[in-house]
């Protein structure tokens, strides 16, 4: 589990937006770019999205799904080593990007013996626990 700390990078940079016909009560998260759609080994994934919320009342937690197409070993849900950082400033009409990326031998690398196709999904929720949408990246090929 300490690689796994390790090996995630989490970072969010946040920014104040001056519209506000964007923001609800509940968070809303975007899937802005997926670093590739082909993942070759010892590579890793890089997912950039948008979140937003009104009362900028989000919690920590980001939850994460992998799903994989034939290799059950691999796929994993989390929300315990997926964080936004504690000093994120927390502001009406809230607006940060946020960058998650996976390390290929750790989240990546497929548990079976061929490479396979994954989609992660995520969701966060807020103080008075209203929960995002749940966003995807499109199928991702992660080679063995």
């Amino acid at each position: 589990m300490t690689n796994r700390l390790i090996a995630l990078s989490l970072t969010m940079l946040f920014i104040s937006a001056c519209g506000k016909d964007a923001f609800q009560s509940k968070p809303i998260l975007q899937l802005k770019s997926v670093s590739s759609t082909f993942v070759p080994i010892g590579y890793d994934l890089q997912i950039i999205m948008r979140l937003t919320d009104m009362e900028g009342d989000i919690v920590d937690t980001i939850w994460v799904m992998k799903t994989t197409t034939s290799c059950e070993s691999s796929d994993f849900i989390d929300s315990t080593l997926y964080r936004i950082p504690a000093e994120t400033p927390r502001t009406r009409n809230f607006d940060g990007e946020v960058i998650v990326s996976f390390s290929y031998p750790v989240e990546l690398q497929p548990r079976c013996n061929d490479s396979d196709t994954a989609t992660f999904r995520f969701w966060v929720k807020d103080e008075k626990n209203n929960k995002s949408d749940t966003i995807s990246t499109p199928p991702i090929i992660i080679e063995r």
